[in-house]
């Protein structure tokens, strides 16, 4: 996928609910046209979903809505699979590392690829925040950014959930491998990533501390 509309599923995502082409085109800064372009490859690759729209009290058609697809529920030998390998995983030594590990493999097997690189620029706790956001979107997570630290993400959809919750020390792990190997991929290798299981009532939490001003 690439920047451009991972960037696009960020912002659709953290609207939280159905928006419209031409409010997406005004908070990306990009035209309409190029925005209902991206949004509908991302229709067909199954991130994103038309949404219906009020019927307009006078004439014409009314205005097409996007959103976030629902995840799809992950199949029970699929779930029941998951947990078997995480308790497999778990009952060997060093299991937390060995999940890091494969949360790496697992990022280096997605491909996503730095952004645009931008000479002498360090990338800002937004910029990082906002592309992590989108990869865990892509990777069938919910990731949106706290509205009171920049630094941390709430996750509020896990795609191996029961398994999480039975193995926490293995899944987790592989979770954290996930985010630091995407934190590579994005150029942001400084940034100490903390993930916090169930920290909250609805939500797993992931605190990004940028690296310290040298």
């Amino acid at each position: 996928m690439s920047r451009a509309r991972r960037d696009l599923l960020t912002r659709l995502g953290e609207y939280g609910g159905a928006c419209p082409v031409d409010q997406l085109a005004r908070s990306c800064g990009q035209h309409p046209n190029t925005v209902r372009e991206h949004l509908e490859a991302l229709v067909e690759s199954g991130h994103v979903q038309r949404a219906p729209a009020p019927q307009p009290a006078g004439r014409g058609r009314p205005a097409r809505l996007y959103q976030v697809a629902e995840q799809a529920t992950v199949p029970a030998a699929a779930a029941t699979l998951a947990s078997v390998l995480a308790a497999q995983l778990a009952a060997r030594p060093g299991a937390p590392a060995e999940g890091v590990a494969a949360g790496r493999a697992w990022a280096a097997s997605l491909r996503i690829g730095p952004p645009e690189a931008i000479p002498n620029h360090r990338p800002s706790v937004q910029e990082v925040s906002e592309n992590i956001a989108g990869a865990l979107t892509e990777t069938g997570f919910a990731a949106e950014q706290s509205a009171e630290d920049a630094t941390v993400l709430r996750l509020t959809r896990c795609p191996l959930l029961d398994a999480a919750r039975e193995h926490p020390d293995v899944v987790c792990s592989v979770h954290l491998g996930l985010v630091q190997g995407l934190l590579d991929d994005a150029g942001a290798s400084g940034t100490r990533a903390q993930l916090l299981p169930f920290a909250a009532s609805d939500a797993c939490l992931l605190r990004l501390d940028p690296p310290s001003a040298s």
